[in-house]
């Protein structure tokens, strides 16, 4: 299934556009379209628990189940005190949030600076509670950047002491968040304030100070495809793939743009 979803600013109804292989055709169908007049920011699409979820950095999330015969969308807000103001930090909040799938729980990442602009930078990471029996988030865990620097395994990559630009976070274990910081790709283990593992990345695309979260995406690879032999994968694709690995830590997953 691929689908789009086109609202209409200051209307009530939006269009949801929907190509099944099964059907083998684009079809519309309108839909109600549950939020104010404010336009919707998309800063990208996951799909979670059967359902596709439109991703607004700055306000909500909205959600569908794309299969269903009668579609409905509804709104699901960020954490309590995470939303701005219409156009707020527009072109800049894929640098420092994201809404990610982890552990198979929808995730929001937010860096921010503690109470003011003076106040010290922090991260922290959410749980949607599930769905759709609450639209609650649940606050996992949150450390300084401070912390994370101040620890041996940050020392010992050489990098500088500066606020990185945010990337992902880990498919599979949700305490390892992943960060851009100059030309590397560095994870942590932000509940530890641990780094877990720093290369240099090879994006082709965009330039490295255009990089964001919605450049990259992360998932877990058929076995077949991470360790078999490229005589069974499609035109040596298991060789390439094993080029894209972050670290021993991130050996079965890969990071594609």
């Amino acid at each position: 299934m691929v689908a789009e979803l086109q609202p209409f600013l200051g209307g009530d109804t939006a269009d949801l556009l929907r190509f099944s292989s099964q059907v083998g055709e684009w079809v519309s169908k309108s839909v109600r379209y549950p939020l104010p007049a404010r336009q919707l920011s998309p800063n990208g699409v996951v799909a979670c628990s059967g359902r596709l979820w439109w991703v607004d950095l700055s306000w909500c999330l909205l959600t569908c189940d794309p299969f269903a015969d009668a579609p409905a969308l509804h709104v699901v807000p960020l954490p309590d005190g995470k939303a701005l103001k219409s156009k707020e930090a527009w072109g800049l909040l894929d640098k420092y949030r994201c809404v990610g799938v982890s552990a198979g729980k929808l995730r929001f990442v937010d860096m921010y600076r503690n109470r003011n602009s003076n106040g010290a930078a922090q991260i922290s990471v959410w749980t949607l509670a599930d769905y759709p029996e609450s639209t609650d988030w649940t606050l996992e865990y949150e450390a300084t950047f401070a912390e994370i620097c101040n620890d041996a395994t940050y020392k010992a990559t050489g990098l500088p002491r500066k606020i990185p630009v945010l990337a992902l976070i880990h498919p599979i274990n949700p305490d390892v968040v992943y960060f851009f910081l100059d030309e590397h790709l560095v994870g942590v283990d932000v509940r530890a304030r641990k780094v877990v593992g720093c290369e240099v990345y090879e994006l082709v695309e965009p330039p490295r100070e255009d990089v964001a979260s919605r450049f990259v995406h992360a998932w877990k690879l058929p076995p077949a495809l991470c360790s078999g032999p490229e005589e069974e994968t499609v035109d040596g694709a298991a060789e390439e793939l094993q080029q894209l690995n972050l670290s021993d830590y991130l050996k079965k997953y890969k990071l594609i743009c």
